[in-house]
Parts: C-alpha cells; structure tokens; sequence
C-alpha cells in the first residue's frame, strides 16, 4: 500500500488502547508531572494490558478519579487527555519507557530512520 502510494518508507501502527498505555509505561514521566499522583492506581497497571488506560491514569492523577472525567462533570475526557499530553509528554524517556508496543513502535522509527538515511 505504501509502495503504491509513492512513500515506502512507512511505519505503520494501530492504536489498540489508548496512548496512556504510553504515558503509564514511564512512571517516573507521570510522577515528574504529576507529584501528588496515587502510586497505588498507577502500580496496579499491567502493561500494555486493556483495562480502560485512561480511566486508570485519571483514577491516579485527577481529583474524584475518572468518575469525576465523565461528560458532563468536571472535566470531559477529551480535555484531560490534551492536559496529559502536554504534561506527561514531554517528561517521557524512550529508552525507560516499559510499554512493549512504545518500545516496538520506537524500534520501527528508528529502523525507518535508519533506512531512509542509506537514501
């Protein structure tokens, strides 16, 4: 598909559950922005697992957890995951990172990059 669109130097990836699969798989990034943030929720998370990441992530690190983030209360889940971008983002180390489908999605840029600097 790539090849016939004239780009075949592609990654491609599919987004199962959620980037804060990302963002709980540097602990030390989540900390790094959020201090206050319940270490208990965050240590019950198995990597790369579909458990409801966001959920998970808000339970730790929003005030009421993620019955608070639902539409139509204090803040609606699209909103946080802006705040957690911004916020957790630029805290994450990729090499420290535990997520197995970060670390796979980080080997396949750089085998891309690789690639595309033999060009």
């Amino acid at each position: 598909m790539a090849e016939r669109a004239g780009t075949p130097l592609t990654l491609f990836g599919l987004a199962v559950e959620e980037i804060e699969a990302w963002y709980l798989g540097d602990l030390v990034a989540i900390l790094a922005a959020y201090p206050k943030a319940k270490k208990s929720d965050l240590k019950r998370y198995v990597q790369d697992s579909i458990c409801g990441t966001w959920e998970l992530l808000a339970d730790a690190v929003v005030l009421g957890g993620a019955a608070a983030c639902k539409p139509g209360r204090v803040s609606r889940p699209g909103e946080l995951k802006h705040e957690w971008a911004n916020t957790i983002g630029p805290h994450l180390d990729f090499a420290r990172n535990k997520s197995p489908s970060f670390q796979k999605f980080r080997t396949g840029l750089e085998r891309l990059v690789r690639s595309s600097a033999l060009l």
